[in-house]
């Protein structure tokens, strides 16, 4: 047994311990393996009502099989649903707390990011099941009442802590900026959100520790000839060192469009390559949809506010190739520290699509 291993069976006998201390405020509860390599959804064993107030708590990690070492926490990967019927959830950290929107059976998974057929949980195949190697425990609480009530018994009898951060986590929820929303691909996160400056100007701040999440506003718009993707940007840490067009060093922040043919072209502010450098994404299901363009590069300019000017078809042209888009569906921040577990941080404001009909802002104005 690795040191990792002890640990998380340490943890999972502390919640066992704090269940069995909790039985007047939980009405079922489960404590379920998610193996990394299942080639499917597993059973947790709990039906849910639909109002029910209910808290995940995860141990463990996963990573890509074969030895490489990488590894990813549950808020990577982990995801669930209520079937039938519901839709995809991940878990935002390595907590969550939800009132469930239906009836039905629990049941989790362990997927990566975007390697979706739908949002009823269909697995793409393009995505190998044997990428991944590793387990996540999860203990399910569904309480008599409100989840406050009872992570409060739960967590004064919970040594091990992790339900006191959960109760953290709701006392202070992260908020999206307006009018975004996570990519329900890549599932919620806790990376983005909306501070203002001394002056009171809007920006968008990411924050992203060995994370990762993807936020999109959505639009539709016409792309032409004109149409240019314009922005600021202050990039405070980058969360690569070296060159991100391989997988295992592929962490990077960007700002991104995402065009009606299933494409997306994605601006990154590269430690290493050219500006001006393209290349498709590493990783399966995203090497098929996803191409990036490096707009700066290197350590000289950071912390500093600086504005770029995009032509968005003529880069698409060059970058991407065949057949254009004719229609852009939304605009997405990318953060990625999962790969390295590293930190990125980058503020951004002044969003705006501009085209000989007209500038579209997206967000709220900043200027």
């Amino acid at each position: 047994m690795t040191q990792s291993d002890a640990q998380g069976a340490t943890v999972v006998a502390q919640w066992k311990e704090a269940i069995a201390a909790s039985a007047a405020v939980l009405l079922r509860h489960a404590v379920v393996d998610i193996p990394a390599d299942s080639p499917g959804w597993i059973d947790s064993g709990v039906d849910l009502k639909a109002g029910e107030s209910v808290t995940l708590l995860s141990t463990g990690s996963a990573g890509l099989a074969g030895g490489a070492d990488i590894s990813f926490a549950a808020q990577t990967l982990l995801w669930w649903r209520i079937r039938p019927g519901g839709e995809i959830a991940k878990l935002p950290a390595s907590t969550t707390t939800f009132t469930a929107a239906e009836t039905g059976r629990l049941e989790f998974v362990v997927n990566f990011p975007g390697a979706w057929v739908d949002r009823s949980g269909g697995l793409a195949a393009d995505w190998p099941r044997q990428a991944a190697a590793g387990l996540y425990t999860v203990a399910v609480l569904v309480w008599k009442g409100s989840a406050d009530e009872g992570l409060g018994r739960f967590a004064a009898a919970d040594k091990s802590g992790v339900a006191s951060g959960e109760r953290g986590r709701l006392i202070s929820p992260a908020q999206l900026p307006r009018g975004w929303e996570p990519l329900w691909r890549v599932g919620e996160n806790e990376v983005y959100r909306e501070p203002f400056e001394v002056k009171g100007r809007q920006h968008i701040a990411c924050r992203c520790s060995a994370d990762g999440g993807i936020i999109k506003y959505p639009l539709d718009l016409p792309l032409d000839g004109t149409t240019r993707l314009a922005w600021d940007w202050r990039m405070i840490a980058l969360p690569s060192k070296v060159k991100e067009d391989i997988t295992p060093t592929h962490d990077y922040l960007s700002i991104a469009v995402e065009f009606d043919n299933g494409q997306d072209l994605t601006y990154i502010w590269s430690s290493a390559l050219p500006v001006g450098t393209s290349f498709r994404c590493p990783l399966p299901w995203w090497d098929k949809r996803e191409t990036h363009q490096v707009a700066r590069s290197g350590e000289s300019e950071l912390g500093r506010w600086l504005a770029e000017d995009q032509p968005l078809l003529a880069d698409y042209e060059r970058a991407v190739g065949g057949p254009p888009p004719s229609r852009i569906v939304g605009v997405w921040l990318i953060a990625v520290a999962i790969l390295q577990r590293g930190r990125g941080e980058c503020d951004y404001r002044n969003i705006e699509l501009r085209s000989a009909g007209g500038i579209h802002v997206v967000g709220p104005a900043s200027r």
